[in-house]
Order: structure tokens, then sequence, then C-alpha cells
């Protein structure tokens, strides 16, 4: 069966953040394209903004005067960009570029996939500039003011529409594992999103429904986008099938079966009831199997492919976001068992696992998708220097910044479960968010360099010298990836 055809023409077309030619909203792939390139921006911005909130941990006075950049309100746009501009669109991007590959048919509608796009940025951008002058809802991942939050959940529907309604008109039969993938990020979205956003709940079961959404929100939104494209591309980078379709299988109805159950694990030991911890507790513990599972596919899938390794950033970044994943995954599960929760929920323990989940596994996710739609699908050549820089300097930062705030939680709840007042160990913290701070910039270097290297190569577009086919999704995932 014929794949869908790459069109490389009008190339300076292609970005409308970074190029001064209209975007074409209803030629192939310029849904995928907006809603990629709007993530590689929110990236950018919402990195500096945590390095300003980096910055006045350590140095207070950093901006001080300016209510709008004081730190609580820095923080949740800092979150929010991350959350629904950065890593929602990124993913969102790679997901309307391999939808139309894995059902062989073009998406429904190009013009509404990029029309959605363009109101979901606009729509942030309100949201967040209402949160900077002072309008939050002050919950935390809920603070985008109303009717601006609201708006999300109705995005996410015509998105739902747009994709359902390429599936439902597929030529291939078969439903891959990405695909199973993006479907459980879809179909829930709306109800814990809602649930979320407009709880009427007050006290003790307000924090227990805060948690269902927000954990849900990293876990079946944005992790389970992020596994769709590293399922995709990955067979595609070794150019081999996934290591086994009966694991796929399994990690895949685990992870749907044991998420939703993890968000009570930040409540544990607080006033809710014995069966919230208990199921929260277990349901963690029990997502070592889906998480053991991702790790011997992509293992298995990887073993024997160090030469693709070293010549292949976009490859690279896969294997880096895959170890971040497993990494984030086996933390949180030891964060969820209740004695080490006691000592080190508070603490800057839970920031370098958040962080590692993610800078660790969202940033090297989107970029190894870029690098990879740059070169597979646009045939273009971008700079393998600026690249290689981008690669170590990302590496080296997150290292940086999950060392620094790992022990500096070990630190304070070592000294908390001595009895120690929480003040106690602030000056004890400073040289920890001075690193922090230093490895937030090393990353932002990074990012600049790959935003640069994006924007050179798509308005200086170099072919490739050595045509590098896309292979045929069929052939590299019709045994030993599909689950249908």
């Amino acid at each position: 069966m014929t794949s869908i055809k790459e069109k490389t023409s009008g190339l300076v077309t292609l970005i409308p953040i970074i190029s001064s030619e209209p975007l074409p909203i209803d030629q192939p792939d310029s849904a995928s394209r907006t809603w990629l390139f709007s993530g590689i921006f929110w990236m950018s911005v919402t990195m500096l903004i945590g390095l300003v909130e980096a910055v006045k941990l350590f140095y207070p006075e950093f901006l001080q005067g300016v209510p709008a950049l004081a730190y609580g309100r820095l923080r949740p746009v800092h979150i929010n960009i991350g959350m629904f501009g950065f890593m929602s669109m990124g993913y969102l991007g790679a997901t309307f570029y391999m939808v139309p590959r894995l059902t062989q048919t073009p998406l429904f509608s190009e013009r509404l996939g990029s029309l959605t796009a363009w109101a979901w940025n606009l729509n942030l951008l309100a949201g967040c500039l209402g949160i900077l002058m002072g309008f939050s809802k002050g919950k935390e991942y809920t603070e985008i003011p109303f009717p601006f939050d609201m708006a999300i959940g109705l995005f996410v529907i015509a998105i739902a529409g747009n994709l359902f309604s390429t599936i439902t008109q597929r030529r291939e039969q078969r439903i891959y594992v990405s695909l199973w993938y993006i479907l459980l990020a879809i179909i829930p979205f709306p109800i814990y999103y809602t649930l979320g956003n407009a709880s009427k709940f007050s006290g003790i079961e307000d924090a227990v429904i805060n948690w269902f959404y927000s954990h849900n929100l990293f876990g079946i939104w944005l992790t389970t986008l992020g596994l769709a494209t590293l399922y995709y591309i990955v067979p595609k980078q070794v150019h081999k099938p996934l290591y086994s379709h009966v694991i796929s299988f399994v990690g895949f109805w685990t992870l749907a079966a044991f998420y939703p159950w993890n968000g009570g694990h930040h409540v544990i030991w607080g006033p809710v009831p014995m069966w919230v911890m208990t199921a929260s507790v277990t349901a963690s513990i029990a997502m070592f199997i889906p998480t053991f599972a991702t790790m011997v596919n992509f293992g298995g899938t990887a073993w024997g492919t160090w030469d693709i390794m070293k010549r292949d950033v976009s490859y690279r970044f896969s294997l880096l976001a895959y170890l971040c994943y497993v990494g984030a995954s086996l933390w949180g599960t030891g964060l969820a068992v209740m004695s080490l929760n006691a000592k080190l929920h508070f603490t800057n323990m839970t920031i370098a696992h958040v962080h590692l989940g993610f800078v660790g596994f969202g940033v090297p996710g989107v970029i190894a998708f870029t690098y990879f739609y740059l070169e597979r699908s646009l045939k273009l050549k971008y700079s393998r220097s600026m690249a290689e820089w981008h690669f170590w300097l990302t590496l080296i930062g997150i290292i940086g910044y999950v060392v620094s705030m790992g022990i500096s939680g070990w630190m304070e709840g070592s000294a908390w479960e001595a009895g120690g007042a929480p003040q106690g160990t602030m000056i004890d913290r400073y040289p920890y968010h001075v690193a922090r701070a230093i490895s937030g910039l090393v990353i932002l270097l990074g990012q600049f360099l790959f935003v640069g290297n994006v924007i050179q190569t798509i308005n200086y577009p170099v072919p490739l010298e050595t045509k590098n086919e896309e292979h045929s999704t069929n052939n590299l995932q019709t045994q030993n990836v599909t689950i249908s």
C-alpha cells in the first residue's frame, strides 16, 4: 500500500512564527506544521520564564517591583505554557502528522486543524496574560481564568472530531499502537479537564479532584502523546520493527488501567479516606508494569543500533526521552511508597522528579520528532554541528538540574525527619538553587541553538545529499507493533 507523499515545495512558508510568508492552511501537513512549530516557540518561552523563576529562588530581588513578574504569577504561567503551549502543541503536531500516515488517509480537514492551532495559541496567550494581571483561579494546574480554560476543552473536542473523522475513513484497517495511545489521550481529556477546571468541591474533596485531574493531564494526555510519537519514529529511525507486539499490548492496557488512579499519592498522609491512599499507592506501584514493558520494548528495539545512535541526533534524542520516561516513572513509583512520601513529598525531590518528566521526556521527545520531520519527511539537511551542541547542552543541563534538585530534596527531607524546621534548610538550599539556575541556562542555550537550526533549515533549505526515504509504516509495524 502506498504511503502519502510528502510535499516539499514552498519551504519558506512552513513556519508562520519564524517566516514572513503566509502559511497555506489547507495544504497537506499544514496543521501538523502549525502545531509543531508553535510548540517549539512556546518551549523557548516557558524555559525563559523558568530561568527567571530559578534566579528568583536565590536572588529574590531580581526583577522585584513589577507585579506581573512576581514569582507567584510567573510560576503558573510557566507551568501552563509548558503543559498547554510547548508539550501539548508539540505532540499534537506529531499527532497530526502520524494519523494520516497510520491510517493511509488524508487528514479530514487541514484547514480545521490549522485554525484550531491558531485559536489555541491566541487563547493560551490571553489566558496567561490574565494570570500575569492577577486573574488566576489560584488552584494548581487550573490557573487559567474563565472562559479561556473552558475554551481549551472545546478545542480538544474539535481536534478529536478531526482525528476521529480521519480514523473512521481509514484505508488501513489495522490500528497501530501509536493510534491506540493517541485515542487514549484524546477520548477522556474533556471529562477530567472539565471536572478539574469546573470543580465546585471544596476542602479535601477539591484537593482529591484536583490531583485526579492534574495527574491525568500529565499521564493520560502528555505521556501517551509522547509515547505515541516514540512508538512511531523509533522503528523508522532504526529501520526495523518494534521488538514485541505482545509487550506493546501489555504496556498500553496496564498504563490505561493504573495511571488514572495515581493522583491520590499527592495527598498521602492528608485528611483523606484510607481507601484513596491505598488505591493510589497500589496503582502507583503497579505502574512498574507498563514502565517495565516500555523499557523492554524500546530496549529490545534499540539493541544493536550503536552506529545509528552515533550518527543520528534525532534517534539519540528519542533514546534520551525514553530513558527519562523510564526514570521519571520509576521515580514516581518510589515516591508513592508511604514512608518515602512522608520524608520527601514536600521537598525539591518532587521538583526533580517532575522536571525529569517534563524536561527529560517532553523536550527530547518533541525535538526528536522535529529533527525526524526535517530530515525524513522534508528531506532537508540541518546543521549537524549545531544539533550536536544542542544534544550535549540539553543532556548536561538535564543531569545538572535533576541531580542538584534531587540532592537538595534528600537533604531537606533528612533534616525535617530529624526534627529540623523547614526554615532551617533555606540557607543550605542556596548552592543547589544556583546550580538549578545554571543548569536551566545550559538547557535554554541548547534550545536557542535548536530554534536557530530549525529556522536556518527551513528558510535556507539544503536538500539531503543522500535521499533518506521514509520507510513505509506498514513494513515496520505490521507484525510487531499492531494491537488489532
